[in-house]
């Protein structure tokens, strides 16, 4: 699906771009966990299926972390963004009033699967 380098540079801005609106820091080691993750889902949706025996151990290798260390760094970035903004810049991304209130911090897996969402749908909408 991404076998073009600019289209994943241009699915790598965009990750970037929806994280920080978010209120993630940069700075932290789970925004890298959560960029690297997203993608992964992007190119397979497949791989969201098994989040904690796949997906965090794959991304701790290339980081030489354990799988639990990287679901830990990204619920951390997760917890601070979600206190800096209460997630409500998301709504804007997905088209949801702007009043809406979550009332929860949304899970990794649920985050992940959200924004890889987002990305694809988008890239079939540029492709028509």
């Amino acid at each position: 699906m991404l076998s073009d380098n600019s289209n994943s540079e241009g699915v790598q801005f965009e990750i970037t771009k929806i994280l920080l609106n978010l209120g993630m820091a940069i700075n932290l080691k789970g925004f890298t966990f959560y960029k690297e993750c997203i993608m992964k889902v992007v190119e397979d949706p497949l791989a969201i299926r098994n989040i904690t025996k796949n997906l965090y151990p794959t991304i701790g290798k290339n980081h030489n972390v354990n799988g639990s260390v990287v679901e830990r760094c990204m619920r951390h970035a997760c917890d601070l963004a979600y206190c800096k903004t209460g997630f409500k810049p998301i709504n804007k991304f997905f088209g949801m009033p702007e009043f809406y209130d979550w009332g929860y911090k949304p899970a990794n897996s649920e985050l992940i699967a959200l924004i890889a969402e987002y990305i694809r749908s988008s890239m079939c909408k540029e492709a028509i």
